[in-house]
């Protein structure tokens, strides 16, 4: 668990900074430029999505097993 705080605290202190850096305008652009991918190549963002899946039950799989 205290790992996953401390992960989740990097997350947030590298956003803060990004958005320092950036701008919050740049950084909101990411996600409207994720949406018009999704929009124009839905077929493309389905497979990045199931691999993304596939990725995430990898990971919880594997930490079953080290418990």
């Amino acid at each position: 668990m205290a790992s996953q705080l401390w992960f989740l605290g990097s997350l947030l202190v590298a956003l803060g900074i990004a958005a320092h850096v950036l701008g919050w305008d740049t950084l909101l652009w990411i996600p409207a430029m994720l949406l018009e991918t999704v929009e124009r190549s839905p077929g493309t963002a389905g497979l990045i999505v199931a691999g993304g899946m596939l990725m995430l039950v990898a990971r919880l799989i594997g930490r079953r097993r080290r418990d």
